[in-house]
């Protein structure tokens, strides 16, 4: 059964929706008593299976756990949880999205899953994981949404700097700052430019804690002209906006 997403505790309050087969779970621990449900859709299961064997392919097998199912649940945000007791993987969807939203998170969520693994928290797998779920939006034929996505991506992107981005603890449970996804894509894209796919892949396998700089041996690895290129990207620290904070 899934976790309350707020106090991380397990669900025991759980139907079978008869008709559909779908189960559901509503929280005690909560004053609102929020729903969580599994996804029994079919095209939705179908795109964690190719999310994953894109994401195998591209960044390799991950260790330990490659044949532990998958498990999509609606909940109160977007998560990859790693049940380690029970050997599955649950990644949690924002309840009330739409099919081409979901999709965006399947893809963000099944990077996690793949490289994360339940034990990385650093700003370079959040700038892969929004790299990933719209290169498979594109590969599977959603390249508009995909589109409007890294746009809308592209202007939060001036909200917060990059070494905003880079001192952000991903460990504490707060929301993000906001712009904090727009400048991981911005980042990751320009990476993508200044060194190619193939050269970037190695970082996301970078990363095996939460330390806030695992650039330098990827960096390191780099030929001394696509190093040059990507320090000036990593050294871009354009100020924010003057307007005023928020967070999502």
């Amino acid at each position: 059964m899934p976790r309350c997403q707020r106090t991380f505790r397990r669900l025991s309050q759980g139907e079978t929706v008869p008709g559909t087969g779908v189960r559901r779970w509503a929280c005690s621990y909560c004053p609102d008593a929020e729903i969580y449900e599994a996804v029994r859709d079919a095209d939705l299961n179908e795109y964690v299976r190719l999310a994953y064997d894109d994401c195998v392919a591209a960044f390799g097998t991950p260790p330990g756990d490659a044949a532990w199912p998958t498990v999509l649940v609606l909940g109160l945000r977007p998560e990859c949880v790693r049940e380690a007791d029970e050997k599955r993987y649950d990644l949690y969807l924002l309840a009330g999205s739409d099919p081409w939203q979901l999709r965006l998170q399947i893809g963000h969520e099944t990077f996690h899953r793949v490289c994360s693994q339940g034990r990385v928290f650093h700003w370079t797998h959040e700038m892969f994981a929004c790299l990933v779920s719209t290169r498979l939006l594109r590969r599977f034929g959603l390249a508009d949404y995909a589109a409007k996505r890294e746009q809308e991506w592209e202007q939060e992107a001036d909200r917060l700097p990059l070494c905003d981005l880079r001192a952000t603890n991903l460990w504490t449970g707060v929301p993000y700052p906001f712009g904090f996804y727009g400048r991981a894509f911005v980042t990751g894209a320009r990476l993508v430019e200044a060194v190619g796919w193939q050269r970037l892949r190695p970082l996301a396998r970078a990363a095996r804690t939460a330390a806030p700089d695992v650039t330098a041996a990827w960096l390191a690895a780099l030929p001394d002209d696509a190093r040059a290129r990507a320090l000036a990207v990593l050294a871009d620290d354009t100020p924010a906006s003057d307007a005023p904070a928020r967070v999502e």
